[in-house]
């Protein structure tokens, strides 16, 4: 058992406080913003966790009926990659559009973003710390798994310790692709109403691979859990730039209103 695994769910959590204290010593807004993004976080997660203890089993069962595996994985891809940038982004769009928030200035709508992404590092972190802890203290429960679950784990807590650093990378780019969608929905409600559209499709594709992604991931092989993460790497790069542009463009934009007037 590999106790340094435990490096993992650390880094998650690392990630997105490290995001909120540069973010909030960067620009000094109010960490009301970020606790505000953690919420709407939560709020959008919600029924995708019920929807995967009721509909999700079901569809999927349906679909490797149906279709096979590989209609299967593209069902649920479009299933999950829909869901996500539904959920995600109209209740960001609400937020934006029905709260205080719709008066708040660009930087307070990026630290929204990044408290979206930086609440959902942590709160995925967190579980992941408890359980890799549990059973470094007391390897004995191991022994109470069902022998396929009890084989997983093992091989998981074997794993070399640079496999700590896939969920790092992960969530790095992710909030990366959070904080991009924020802006866009932001900007949305400004006069351009088709951001709004971009934001969904591209919290779409964001997701759409996570069914097919999954099944590339073996723990006997350790190196698929990076190569796993490609496409999130590639989606937060896009992000990253596109949250660069829409801060050049939008703020370019308000300072030549402002000397107009």
């Amino acid at each position: 058992m590999n106790p340094f695994l435990i490096l993992g769910p650390s880094g998650m959590i690392a990630v997105g406080l490290v995001f909120i204290a540069a973010w909030k010593v960067k620009k000094n807004v109010s960490i009301k913003y970020f606790l505000f993004g953690g919420l709407v976080w939560g709020m959008a997660t919600a029924p995708k966790l019920i929807m995967d203890y009721t509909l999700t089993p079901r569809l999927s069962s349906w679909a490797i009926n149906a279709y096979g595996v590989m209609g299967m994985l593209i069902i649920l891809g479009v299933y999950v990659g829909l869901r996500t940038g539904l959920f995600e982004c109209g209740f960001t769009l609400l937020a934006f559009s029905k709260t205080k928030l719709r008066d708040s200035t660009l930087d307070e709508a990026t630290a929204f973003g990044v408290g979206f992404g930086a609440f959902e590092a942590i709160l995925l972190g967190l579980p992941s710390i408890m359980q890799i802890a549990l059973f470094i203290l007391n390897p004995s429960l191991l022994e109470s798994l069902p022998p396929s679950q009890r084989e997983i784990v093992e091989s998981s807590l074997n794993s070399p310790t640079w496999v700590a650093a896939a969920p790092v990378i992960e969530r790095t780019f992710t909030l990366f692709a959070h904080i991009f969608a924020a802006l866009l929905i932001y900007i949305s409600i400004r006069g351009k109403p088709h951001l709004f559209l971009v934001s969904v499709l591209y919290k779409t594709l964001l997701d759409a691979l996570v069914p097919y992604i999954q099944t590339i991931i073996n723990m006997n092989m350790p190196i698929t859990l990076l190569e796993a993460e490609i496409w999130i790497i590639m989606m937060g790069l896009l992000g990253a730039i596109g949250t660069i542009r829409l801060r050049r463009t939008y703020q370019t934009k308000n300072s030549r209103e402002s000397n107009w007037l």
